[in-house]
């Protein structure tokens, strides 16, 4: 369960203050998580929310137009509110525009924090191409540091592209084929891509980068999600 949901919003009307509380307490567990360099999951699920509850005070005429019945969630594809058919009385509907209208300012100014640590953690972060660069580069390895373990975490990426509402994306995938340790990486990074070529011929001319950072900031939580945003950016660029 995640610190802030968005049952808190859309149920909130029914006690307010007991509402306000919770989301309180949400959002400093979250402020607490970016103090101590953690960034994910938090930062992710707080601008998906802030933009749900965007959206909800964007279309609050279109919530008027079907009252009595109760706000179940958001389309964020087609920016409109869903229903379900469980009758709601017009004063917690009232209330519930009310807590999001509270919530809103804090929540973006939280998300400008985090967004802020984000910007911070990737412009102290440098990636550079282990030996050639090859024609392909949809496909290939990146070694990401996680100086707390001393260990460069080694990841098989794909770029894959993807379709929706008639707009094409870009994803990447990525799994950790191995640690190793970050002097010897250091030393001679040409020797580890030799063995990934040897261990997964399927790869034979991998494009391959190493991340450089002096941060010593949680991996899981900060550089690994930080790395992959700033190596997709590198590869789509």
């Amino acid at each position: 369960m995640g610190a802030l949901e968005l049952g808190m919003f859309t149920q909130g009307g029914e006690d307010l203050e007991r509402a306000q509380y919770r989301i309180l307490s949400g959002m400093q567990r979250m402020s607490r998580g970016f103090r101590h360099n953690k960034l994910y999951p938090g930062l992710g699920e707080l601008i998906e929310l802030t933009s749900v509850l965007e959206t909800i005070i964007a279309n609050r005429n279109q919530h008027n137009s079907v009252i009595p019945r109760t706000l179940t969630g958001v389309d964020l594809e087609r920016k409109q509110l869903t229903f379900d058919a469980v009758p709601a009385d017009s004063g917690s509907v009232e209330r519930m525009f009310e807590l999001v209208g509270w919530a809103l300012p804090e929540m973006k100014g939280l998300t400008e924090e985090g967004v802020a640590m984000f910007d911070f953690v990737s412009s102290n972060m440098r990636i550079d191409v282990v030996g050639m660069i090859p024609m392909y580069r949809d496909e290939g390895y990146a070694f990401v540091p996680d100086l707390k373990g001393n260990v460069f975490h080694v990841l098989r990426y794909e770029l894959a592209l993807f379709t929706a509402e008639s707009e094409h994306y870009r994803a990447m995938k990525t799994i950790e084929v191995l640690t190793h340790d970050i002097a010897v990486v250091h030393e001679a990074p040409e020797d580890l891509k030799h063995r990934l070529i040897k261990e997964h011929v399927d790869l034979p001319n991998p494009a391959t980068f190493i991340m450089e950072t002096d941060l010593d900031f949680p991996f899981e939580e900060t550089i690994l999600p930080v790395a992959k945003r700033k190596l997709m950016r590198h590869l789509i660029s």
